[in-house]
Parts: structure tokens; C-alpha cells; sequence
């Protein structure tokens, strides 16, 4: 097993042992892909669930498991160590017994993957007749093998940054253009929503210099940074633009809080449009451009907004976060609210009716679109798109196959009625009468 302590990287010389756990006090996102998917699992001090590194080790099917109190200091080189990321729960030199249980639990684990895997081909279709379209996230190439095998319909996000933060430069042109075209290859006809490049936050570019920001998830980052850095989004852009030679394009900027925004990233993507036709090279065959919804703000945004996007994806890690002002990294506060909340669900029905207002898809991406209940919530609620990570799609298919949406709307319409601050409980008893 592998011990990496605060103070010490993946460049130390060591020897990565067979199915290394990587135990921590902390990782970003960057250094967790440095690793990439020879880890078998991901144990740290600290952290938080909602936080990019955990999507990442999600996106690479890494178990991670946050809050292991003195983990650095109990564990050693070579130990034993047992990691149940859907628990929340490590082992630390196990008993023979807890083991067997380990190895039963993963028998069963496989046994329901190989039940998921016999509703690949079929329809996300309730038995009320509707039917949700079910996409996946990517941000590597080796995510891409998961398009055909998990079922997805397509790649609702696929997360340009993370090109960028495995190298310490910035990428050329031409190998973003190479880069993307495979996607598109890979992805045979299926639609690809590529997000332009969403850094900031907690994805700090190792060739970029920091920003001594108070806040850094409320500051320079996403969009912001493309509009004062055009190079890069030119560039960017220019790499998309002839990847997509003879193929649809779909774009979608990340972050926007105003239309002014909107409006200005989306004359950029035209400008370029214009000049690389007049450079005389292949253009795409079709141009979708579509924006993400992560704060409450856009919700209220003009109706011109909704009308000018091709498509709308709801990013719903960070609508959540700045909703009910709770730091999506601080344990401590995010836990204390719900998705399935009232209030969150009330803002989630504007965005439906502001979207069919103004006939635009809208999709929900994010990782409570891959929590089975919380996805047919969404459903219910008339959302017709979710993205998730591809490991998710099985279990959601699964459980939208078994009941009727429409059924649970009229559920969620009267629990809203009588007052109820939080719906999780009306809707998971409905389920379990089904």
C-alpha cells in the first residue's frame, strides 16, 4: 500500500506498490490525476465530498473517503487497508473476518453491475411513458470507453480542464484540436457538450499564478478568467472549432452569473467562427452553443438569456453551494442542507418553466443527478436530461424503469402544498410503496 504524508508528492522516488491506497491530509485535483487510476483508493484527513478532487477520484472510479481522523499518523508502509467509498468507511489492518465481508459486499456489488449492464440498450422510459435522456461526464480519454458500455446517450460535460491541469504548460493549439477530435471519434455520433475551460476555486493551473483570494469559489474563475485571458479561450475555441471539422459542436461556457457575460463569450465563439472560415478551413457542420446554470442569479436572468442559449445544463454543485451559502468544500455547512429541500426544488421548477417559456433543453448535471432518488426527483420535476458520472447511469436507469413520473410529480405538488420544508421523506415512502 501507498503512504504519502503532507509535504511529499508522486515524485519522490518511490516505487508505486501493487493497488496502491494513497492515505493524505489533503489532495487537489491536479495531483490526484498525477496518479490517475493506479490508485485503487484514496483515504484523507481532510477534504470534502463536494469538493473537484472528489470528483475527479469519482470520475476515475477511485473510492475516497474524507475525515479519517490520525490516518497519517496510525498508518504505515505495507499495512492492509480495506476502503468502502459508498460508506464512508476504512479499514485499517482489517480482521479475516471484516475482509470476508469486503469481498461478499463486492461480490454483490458485481452481481447488480451485471444486472444494470442487461438495461444498457433500453430506455430511461417510466411507466407513466416518460422518457429521460441519461449522459455521462468526461474529462479524459479513458473515460470515453465508458460511453458504449455504460449506456449513455451521450456526454453531457466534458471537462476541458482537466487537460489542462496534467500538464505544466499550457497545451498548443494543435494538440487541443487533436485531443478533441479523438473525443468526438470516440464518441460515434453521440453528442459531446464540451464546457469551456472551468478553472479556478480549487483548480489552480500549476503553470498559472495564484490568486490571494478571500473566497476563491465566489471569485476569478470560469468564465471570468476567459474573458479577461481571450488568448486562451480564443485558443481554446480555435481548437473546437477545427476539431469539429464536418461534425456538430456543442459549446457550453461554464459560470455565467449575467447575460452581459453570455453575450460576450458568445460573440467571441462567433468571431472565431468567422475567421477560421476565413482561413478556408472545414467547419463544423453544425454549431450548438448552450451556457451552465450555477447561480441563482441566471435563474432571473432576461428572457433574451434563455432564448439565445441552444441549451441549458444546470450545474448542480455549485447552484447548491451558492443557493444556501454553504461552502461546498466545509463539511461542517454542507451537509446541513438538502437537495430534496423545498426551497432548492422551488428553484428548480422556475428554471423548468423558465426553459420551456423559451423552448430551450435543459439538462441537470452534477452529482445528485447520479443519486437514483434525486434523479427522478428531477425528473418528476420535468427536467429531461441528466448528466452523470457513468458508474451512476445503471442504478438511475434502474430505478426511473420501475415507477411512474408523472405519479411522483402529483407527490411532490402535494407535499409542497401542505408546507413541508423538505420532500425526502413523502417522496422515498412512495417508493418504497411501489
Amino acid at each position: 500500500m501507498l503512504r504519502i504524508l503532507t509535504g511529499q508528492g508522486s515524485n519522490t522516488g518511490a516505487e508505486m506498490p501493487d493497488d496502491p491506497i494513497l492515505v493524505a491530509r489533503n489532495i487537489g485535483p491536479a495531483e490526484l490525476l498525477e496518479y490517475g487510476r493506479k490508485l485503487k483508493g484514496v483515504v484523507l484527513e481532510e477534504g470534502s465530498v463536494g469538493s473537484h478532487a472528489a470528483i475527479v477520484a469519482r470520475a476515475l472510479a477511485i473510492p475516497l473517503v474524507i475525515h479519517t481522523s490520525r490516518i497519517t499518523a496510525e498508518a504505515l508502509n505495507g499495512d492492509p487497508i480495506l476502503v468502502d467509498g459508498d460508506q464512508g468507511i476504512v479499514h485499517l489492518r482489517p480482521e479475516e473476518s471484516v475482509a470476508a465481508a469486503f469481498r461478499d459486499n463486492l461480490a454483490m456489488q458485481a452481481e447488480a453491475q451485471d444486472r444494470y449492464a442487461s438495461l444498457r440498450n433500453l430506455p430511461a422510459t417510466g411507466t407513466c411513458g416518460t422518457t429521460i435522456q441519461l449522459y455521462m461526464n468526461a474529462g479524459l480519454m479513458a473515460d470515453l470507453p465508458s460511453l458504449e458500455g455504460s449506456g449513455a446517450e451521450g456526454v453531457g460535460l466534458f471537462r476541458t480542464e482537466l487537460q489542462f491541469l496534467i500538464r505544466n504548460h499550457v497545451p498548443r493549439r494543435a494538440e487541443l484540436a487533436r485531443l478533441y477530435r479523438h473525443v468526438i471519434d470516440s464518441a460515434k455520433g453521440k453528442p459531446v457538450m464540451f464546457r469551456t475551460l472551468d478553472i479556478g476555486s480549487d483548480k489552480v493551473l500549476p503553470y498559472m499564478k495564484p490568486q490571494d483570494e478571500p473566497n476563491p469559489a465566489m471569485g476569478w474563475r470560469a468564465i471570468r478568467v476567459g474573458l479577461d485571458k481571450r488568448g486562451v479561450l480564443r485558443m481554446q475555441l480555435q481548437s473546437l472549432i477545427r476539431a469539429s471539422a464536418g461534425c456538430p459542436l456543442h459549446v457550453m461556457f461554464p459560470f455565467i452569473s449575467d447575460i452581459t457575460e453570455y453575450e460576450a463569450a458568445y460573440r467571441i465563439l462567433m468571431h472565431e467562427l468567422a475567421r477560421e472560415q476565413r482561413l478556408g478551413h472545414d467547419m463544423p457542420s453544425d454549431i450548438r452553443v448552450g451556457a451552465m446554470l450555477e447561480t441563482p442569479a441566471l435563474a432571473f436572468a432576461p428572457k433574451r438569456f434563455f432564448e439565445m442559449c441552444d441549451f441549458i445544463s444546470i450545474g448542480g454543485n455549485d447552484l447548491k453551494q451558492f443557493f444556501f451559502a454553504a461552502d461546498r468544500e466545509n463539511e461542517r455547512v454542507r451537509r446541513r442542507y438538502d437537495t430534496l429541500s423545498a426551497s432548492f426544488l422551488m428553484l428548480l421548477r422556475q428554471i423548468v418553466a423558465r426553459c420551456e417559456e423559451a423552448r430551450v433543453p435543459l439538462s441537470f448535471c452534477g452529482e445528485d443527478a447520479g443519486r437514483p432518488i434525486e434523479a427522478l426527483t428531477f425528473a418528476a420535476l420535468g427536467i429531461r436530461r441528466l448528466s452523470m458520472r457513468p458508474a451512476s447511469i445503471g442504478p438511475v436507469k434502474h430505478l426511473i424503469r420501475r415507477v411512474s413520473i408523472s405519479e411522483l410529480r402529483q407527490v411532490i405538488d402535494d407535499a409542497q402544498d401542505s408546507g413541508l420544508t423538505n420532500l425526502r421523506r413523502p417522496i422515498t415512502e412512495w417508493l418504497a410503496r411501489q
